[in-house]
């Protein structure tokens, strides 16, 4: 006898399709929880079926032919299963059973006789198909066994859950990607042209004041100092937006292994530390998994602003990571004059700088792009600073 349609057969298809798990491969936490259900009630076959609109699919199955995916819906015993999410359906011989008699999976072979199904309800109510258990002889289930088939179907659902559960995070982790490549693609080229019209301003100014200085009156020749001043101004920040941009858009979070002894070195021949000036690796690893364009990219800046803020007649800057049992630590520390509690606050923000006056500003964002890379390495970077001795800048990774 064919199943009836439940009432609520289009919702509950919806429901179905919501997991996004027909067609799929195999898997083996679903293979393991049909193991596990033949081993507990002593059958050679069991499945996890779905019942689709017009067919049954198999996601997993024991003591059936690999091959065998899928049936029709009309000869599909689950079929019959999901009409009550209220609890299982336990069939002691379907040679008997007017539902079943007919069937030609019992009629004819592999001449089913037995079948035990959980139904896989959803917290929306809707049952998409069972657990089950079919054996070729009459059989009766212990309570326990009923009981541990019903356990198995709930599994079932969170192996279904935590998938979509998964699948969303996957889809939000990329609108966000492609957001952010967005954002940044837009700052490039906001910034890429604004560059040469804060060009001809600041040229057009100095050319006035070179050409008709004497002529202009003095608040006039103070207003396009100003204005040669914010121009300036304007490109160190334009720049900055240029920099994080191209850093950000580079780094890929492909993994390696990074030689950091390597990395250090390479950044004294990139940086050029003056005579005063000491960089080493102090270790104790020598080497980290991770991007490498993402650690070069924090040493760099953090070794960088070392150098360009240090205050003693010899500056050491110690570069070391070491692996705790709660991760891993990549540190830069300077004998500088240190941050104050108060810039420590600010430090990260994009266009902050700490020069004081009579030094020439950066653009301001060496550190943002810092914060940006701790975050791709899947880490949290913090400071600690003793004002006018040191300074220690410390990326931590969890395992």
């Amino acid at each position: 006898m064919k199943a009836r349609i439940p009432v609520n057969e289009a919702e509950r298809l919806e429901n179905l399709r919501q997991y996004e798990i027909l067609d799929t491969g195999r898997e083996q936490e679903y293979d393991d929880l049909t193991a596990i259900a033949s081993q507990i009630c002593g059958t050679p076959v069991s499945m996890i079926s779905l019942i689709d609109e017009d067919r049954q699919w198999y996601k997993s199955t024991v003591g059936v032919d690999p091959a065998l995916t899928e049936t029709g819906r009309d000869v599909a015993f689950c079929a019959h299963n999901i009409l009550d999410a209220s609890g299982p359906l336990v069939i002691k011989d379907m040679r008997e059973d007017p539902r079943f008699s007919d069937n030609p999976f019992v009629s004819a072979a592999p001449n089913a006789i037995f079948y035990a199904g959980a139904p896989l309800v959803t917290d929306e109510g809707h049952a998409l198909g069972s657990i089950c258990v079919v054996d070729l002889k009459p059989r009766e289930l212990t309570e326990e066994q009923v009981e541990a088939l019903t356990a198995l179907s709930r599994q079932v659902i969170k192996l279904l859950e935590l998938r979509k559960s998964l699948a969303a995070t996957r889809h939000q982790y990329e609108l966000k990607a492609a957001a952010h490549k967005n954002l940044l693609d837009f700052s490039y080229v906001v910034a890429h042209d604004l560059k040469a019209p804060l060009r001809n301003i600041g040229q057009f100014a100095e050319l006035v004041t070179a050409d008709y200085g004497q002529s202009i009156p003095e608040d006039g020749r103070e207003m396009l100092a100003m204005m040669g001043d914010l121009t300036k101004d304007a490109q160190r920040m334009i720049s900055g937006v240029l920099k994080y941009s191209e850093a950000v858009t580079k780094v890929d979070e492909e993994r390696e292994v990074v030689d950091l002894r390597e990395v250090v070195e390479a950044m004294k021949v990139r940086l050029l530390p003056p005579p005063d000036c000491r960089v080493e690796f102090v270790g104790p690893v020598g080497e980290m998994y991770a991007s490498k364009l993402a650690v070069e990219q924090v040493l760099q800046n953090l070794i960088s602003n070392a150098i360009k803020y240090r205050d003693k007649p010899e500056t050491v800057i110690e570069v070391g990571y070491q692996v705790t049992e709660d991760g891993a630590v990549l540190s830069v520390r300077d004998n500088g004059r240190g941050i104050s509690e108060r810039a420590q606050r600010s430090i990260f923000n994009l266009f902050y700088t700490t020069a004081v006056e009579g030094e020439e500003e950066s653009h301001g964002v060496g550190l943002s792009i810092v914060k940006r890379m701790a975050e791709l390495l899947r880490g949290e970077i913090k400071i600690a600073s003793e004002e006018g001795q040191w300074s220690e800048f410390s990326l931590v990774m969890a395992g």
